[in-house]
């Protein structure tokens, strides 16, 4: 994401519009943050399937808390 940000930086001075080269380097910024909330859910799931059923709620509760804070 990092690198896919500075593409986009570097664009946005370069370009000073909403040329195609912003437009391709967002598309890169959003594919790398896709990229990024695939992997953390599989190791959400894989991190489940180790825990105990009281564990299981507090993780839980824990994870849908921080998915909806910004909803608040």
């Amino acid at each position: 994401m990092r690198a896919a940000n500075s593409e986009l930086a570097a664009a946005i001075r370069d370009e000073h519009a909403d040329s195609p080269r912003v437009k391709a380097a967002i598309g890169k910024f959003h594919h790398a943050m896709g990229q990024l909330q695939t992997e953390m859910i599989q190791h959400v799931f894989a991190m489940r399937d180790v825990l105990t059923p009281e564990q299981l709620k507090t993780f839980d509760e824990t994870v849908i808390s921080a998915l909806t804070a910004d909803s608040r």
